[in-house]
């Protein structure tokens, strides 16, 4: 996801992607939500993860454009191995680069859909997905692109294809078409590096425990280091759509089944924004609350009007027994510091 530009004081600025576990966490349910109703099809899809081998892994952490080849690997071998000659695939990929242990590991994360679209919008599903052809080709590819860029050379290429567990992998998740699955497993392919649940600390060292309960220590300046090898470049792409799934694609047939309004000859009165409850899904899907629940019948909320008149206020709050804020107590002045210096120091008459 692209970097969002803000406007502040005729100043473009631009809120930039981190570690927060709780900003990252909202992404992903903002991606999630996005992924759901904007862009995936209502057809069944897959959970998908390509992987490479550990010898090819640390180019990307010294230049991150390097993990473009993993993306162009993985939807070529997508686009070439589908079961079928006609048809386009539709894929979303992720890069995720961090490890259960923090530890640099790039790989792709990503949706497929489970078969090919025609031309006219028809879906036709997967015979047959043959995973090891989808292995091979995309370790071919991959390989190609780093040997095409001079980061390794012809006999390692060669070296890294002839073996028998090369390290290169792909995973396909089973099936699925339902709601929860899908906004499930976009939020996992989207989450952040850091899980605030496995991180604690003492006086000089980082704990960190993975998933199987494996207990690893960090300096601390270490483990910022591990940290912040984990944050993207300003807008730096890190989730990609190929085939149906393109910008372009989606583009072209929103553009098609566009319609041109009829010119009326009396002016009509705009229609009231629809409030977004993107706030509260968020919400809910994050901490598990539903914040539009009433707490009472349990039916939704909604709301009415905003009330901002402090007499009014007061009595909805006396009717509800909810206090009344009250004013902080003034801090005790200490003295200036010169004053403080000056008492303090030794009287010499």
């Amino acid at each position: 996801m692209t970097p969002k530009s803000l406007r502040q004081g005729g100043k473009a600025t631009h809120v930039k992607r981190g570690v927060c576990p709780s900003c990252n966490a909202k992404r992903a349910v903002i991606f999630a939500e996005h992924l759901f109703n904007d862009v995936l099809a209502q057809v069944p899809h897959r959970h998908v993860v390509f992987t490479i081998p550990k010898r090819l892994r640390s180019f990307g952490r010294y230049d991150r454009d390097t993990l473009g080849h993993l993306f162009s690997a993985a939807s070529g071998a997508v686009a070439e191995v589908r079961s079928g000659p006609h048809g386009i695939p539709g894929l979303v990929l992720t890069a995720q680069t961090a490890g259960d242990a923090l530890n640099w590991n790039p790989h792709l994360h990503g949706l497929l859909a489970d078969g090919l679209f025609n031309p006219d919008g028809s879906f036709a599903p997967f015979k047959l997905l043959d995973e090891a052809a989808l292995l091979r080709r995309f370790s071919e590819l991959c390989v190609a692109n780093f040997l095409n860029q001079e980061l390794i050379t012809e006999s390692v290429a060669a070296q890294i294809l002839s073996q028998e567990h090369s390290g290169f992998s792909v995973w396909l998740g089973e099936p699925f078409k339902d709601e929860e699955s899908a906004k499930f497993v976009a939020r996992y392919i989207e989450r952040g590096p850091l899980a605030l649940e496995r991180l604690s600390a003492t006086e000089n060292t980082v704990l960190y425990t993975t998933k199987t309960g494996e207990i690893h220590r960090y300096d601390p300046l270490d483990f910022l280091a591990l940290l912040t090898a984990q944050i993207p470049k300003p807008y730096e792409s890190i989730c990609r759509y190929y085939g149906w799934y393109s910008c372009r694609s989606r583009g072209e047939r929103k553009k098609a089944a566009t319609v041109e309004p009829v010119v009326s000859q009396l002016p009509e009165e705009p229609l009231p924004a629809t409030p977004s409850s993107r706030w509260a899904a968020c919400i809910k899907r994050v901490y598990e609350i539903d914040p539009l629940e009433c707490p009472k019948c349990k039916a939704t909320m909604r709301v009415i009007s905003f009330i901002t008149d402090p007499h009014a206020l007061a009595k909805i709050m006396k009717s509800l027994g909810v206090p009344q804020p009250k004013n902080p107590a003034p801090m005790a002045q200490s003295p200036p510091a010169e004053q403080e210096l000056f008492d303090d120091g030794p009287q010499y008459w």
